[in-house]
């Protein structure tokens, strides 16, 4: 019995790790969209059976990352306009509000903390390494919607977090856009200085927007910087 329960939970670890590991590579788009699944290539770059791929492929089919194709096999799930329109129109009313409590509820503490991350962003603009920037930048929309110190919407924001990063990380492909990203970032912080909570929620807003109506017109030309290949794409 307990030689039983050591292989389940050692299935269940390996099937995680394969999940963890392609979805981390769709949401960063090393794996891009209409990208192959191969379960023999997955399971013999990360040394194990097909039992677990094939859970987390499954799984991954459940949560819209990826779709099973007509002949067989999956394939990585292209992003829709009805998928931008949907995600940003949530975080639009979720984190303007949060952006709202933030700037009414937020300590000196968290503001020096969202002023030096925007430093760092400065400086890896200055430097041109782009994938910290988009690292810095969801950092920063972290610590902001936690100085909103409601929990309850917090899980909100957090339910939608691979969607969000997944999009953040097309739309940062782009350095100017990454500039604008960071003087609104400077922005938020000196109308949180100000206690102008109005402005702040209608800046993020506004924010979000602009990264929606990007993406929505980098996709209807099609010309998406999205998927590297790189970085063991575990795909065919």
């Amino acid at each position: 019995m307990a030689d039983e329960e050591q292989t389940l939970r050692k299935g269940r670890f390996l099937r995680e790790q394969v999940h963890k590991k392609l979805k981390e590579n769709i949401i960063n788009g090393i794996l891009p969209p209409y990208k192959r699944l191969i379960e023999e290539k997955i399971a013999a770059e990360m040394e194990m059976s097909r039992t677990p791929v094939r859970e987390a492929i499954q799984k991954l089919e459940k949560e819209g990352l990826i779709h099973k194709l007509p002949r067989g096999g999956y394939a990585i799930s292209v992003v829709t306009i009805e998928d931008i329109d949907d995600v940003f129109g949530l975080r639009s009313v979720i984190e303007g509000y949060a952006a709202y409590l933030a700037t009414q509820r937020a300590t000196g503490e968290d503001l020096a903390v969202l002023e030096d991350i925007v430093k760092k962003e400065e400086k890896c603009l200055q430097e041109k390494r782009y994938d910290e920037i988009i690292e810095l930048n969801t950092v920063f929309h972290e610590r902001l919607y936690r100085a909103a110190r409601s929990s309850k919407l917090y899980a909100m924001i957090y339910d939608l977090r691979d969607y969000i990063h997944r999009f953040r990380v097309m739309i940062l492909r782009y350095q100017d856009f990454v500039e604008i990203s960071i003087k609104d970032h400077k922005d938020m912080i000196a109308l949180m200085k100000a206690k102008d909570a109005t402005r702040v929620e209608k800046l993020v807003r506004k924010h979000i927007t602009r990264g929606k109506n990007l993406l929505k017109k980098r996709i209807k030309r099609g010309s998406v910087k999205y998927g590297s290949g790189k970085k063991g794409a575990a795909g065919g």
